[in-house]
């Protein structure tokens, strides 16, 4: 029989949250969560508020909503918690980690970095949705995009509740640089993080402050969860 907490590989029982970025929702991680349930973790892929559908009403929903969606989720377990968050959602796991450093164990910046905040809330985007716009992404970070998942993405699309982008948010709790990370770079290279680090030395701050930060090149499309699943969970899994 199994102890409490420990998979059936042997390995500590996890609740593995992922988070979605712009313009999707819990379904982008349909490719990845039933290899993660298989592994024995316990797996929540959240909708975020205001992303229930394209007539949700977004006009109020802001960054303390997602905030709070994401520690209901982390209340509601009783194993160590691991938060993978997608693009946007990045900001998300940074924030959850320094609002709970305690209660994660794991954080995945998945296509995205632990960076600096601004507690001042910014004029853009302007209205109550942020729509999709392929102009977002650069030529690498749309690598992988065959034409049916292009369709697919553009039908599908849900817009951001751009509340959730002007919002602020301080960062208060230096613990949050002990949480064991890891940066799943697929839209951009080590090359480019490396040009980030010198043209903005408060983001070079922020990642060196971290005292477990680990750095996986998966190059592919901004998502990939959508485009190597396979890759992506089994970069998860070995870092759980």
């Amino acid at each position: 029989m199994l102890s409490v907490g420990t998979s059936y590989y042997g390995r500590r029982m996890a609740t593995v949250i992922l988070i979605h970025g712009f313009w999707l929702d819990a379904s982008s991680w349909d490719a990845v969560a039933p290899a993660l349930r298989e592994a024995g973790h316990d797996v929540r892929a959240l909708t975020l508020p205001g992303t229930e559908s394209r007539e949700a009403d977004r006009s109020s929903v802001g960054l303390d909503d997602h905030v709070a969606a994401v520690l209901e989720a982390i209340d509601s377990s009783d194993a160590p918690v691991v938060l993978v968050g997608s693009s946007f959602a990045g900001n998300l796991v940074q924030i959850v980690a320094d609002e709970r450093p305690d209660d994660v164990e794991l954080a995945v910046y998945v296509d995205a970095l632990p960076k600096p905040m601004s507690a001042e809330p910014d004029d853009e985007p302007a209205g109550a949705d942020h729509p999709f716009d392929w102009d977002e992404f650069t030529p690498d970070e749309q690598r992988d995009l065959t034409d049916d998942l292009r369709r697919s993405i553009e039908a599908d699309a849900i817009p951001f509740p751009a509340k959730v982008i002007r919002d602020g948010w301080a960062l208060r709790d230096d613990r949050r640089y002990q949480v064991r990370s890891v940066v799943v770079a697929s839209g951009f290279s080590r090359d480019v993080l490396h040009e980030w680090r010198r043209d903005y030395p408060e983001v070079a701050d922020e990642l060196d402050r971290h005292e477990d930060l680990t750095f996986v090149e998966l190059p592919t499309s901004h998502w990939p969860q959508l485009t190597r699943p396979d890759d992506l969970t089994r970069v998860i899994l070995d870092a759980i």
